[in-house]
């Protein structure tokens, strides 16, 4: 998977889209740390952005940017309008904080902040798709591999990670399965074993002492197909009461 310098996505990816749909909206009045960890699976939010028309014009805009396949320039185009125009977006140069006329403090979003939103939305909505599609093949490529891009902006503990191998099951996935912060660009390969013994690597067996990024020691592929839901009006009424069936029983 190529770093998301241009757009994520060629085409659309059903399971990516299908996930972010179902998340839920969640208020952060102070910060990014109010939807703490893996809460932000099931939940889109974006920190200190209280008005919820406001929250539902960016989740509308996070949701073409996926199912259209935009690029950034084209997402931030696309949302800088309704940002100025409802006075929540902060030119380059001009401070975030501004004081409202009934004295309160609002912290607008900044370009950064923008791409930060697209950024991370967009590979984490990628990330559960792809965590089902190897999941999906685990028994015939059950070796999974962590691929970091390795340059100057890579965060030394992802650098240390590039290219280790450890059996899907092994509970090293439930802290490092990126993205393992903000504008992570890391990812998961799957590995079979004939592809294990030809290129000479062995899985690994014991864990690592470095941590990911604050608040990114979960697997956002788990818990956001476990917050999953998927839309039944999709599938035939069998297939549909089959799925409810399981759920009850599970």
């Amino acid at each position: 998977m190529p770093a998301f310098e241009v757009s994520p996505f060629d085409l659309p990816f059903e399971e990516a889209i299908d996930f972010f749909r179902s998340k839920g909206i969640e208020i952060a009045a102070e910060s990014w740390k109010d939807v703490w960890a893996a809460a932000n699976a099931r939940a889109f939010t974006v920190a200190r952005v209280t008005q919820m028309d406001v929250l539902t014009d960016v989740l509308q805009a996070v949701d073409a940017a996926l199912s259209e396949g935009m690029s950034l320039g084209e997402f931030k185009a696309s949302l800088r309008p309704m940002l100025e125009r409802k006075g929540w977006f902060a030119p380059s140069g001009e401070p975030s904080v501004v004081e409202m006329p009934d004295g309160s403090l609002r912290k607008r979003l900044t370009p950064w902040r923008v791409e930060n939103i697209y950024r991370t939305n967009l590979q984490s909505s990628y990330s559960v798709g792809r965590y089902m599609q190897m999941e999906e093949v685990a028994v015939m490529r059950p070796f999974w591999q962590y691929k970091a891009i390795l340059d100057s902006r890579t965060r030394p503990t992802h650098a240390a990670m590039a290219n280790k191998v450890y059996d899907h099951r092994h509970p090293i996935w439930d802290r490092w399965y990126p993205p393992n912060g903000f504008a992570c660009r890391c990812y998961v390969k799957t590995l079979s074993l004939t592809q294990m013994e030809a290129r000479g690597l062995k899985a690994e067996t014991a864990g690592v002492q470095d941590d990911p990024d604050e608040g990114w020691a979960y697997n956002v592929g788990k818990e956001g197909l476990d917050a999953w839901q998927p839309d039944l009006s999709k599938y035939p009424e069998r297939l549909a009461r089959q799925f409810k069936a399981e759920q009850q029983n599970a």
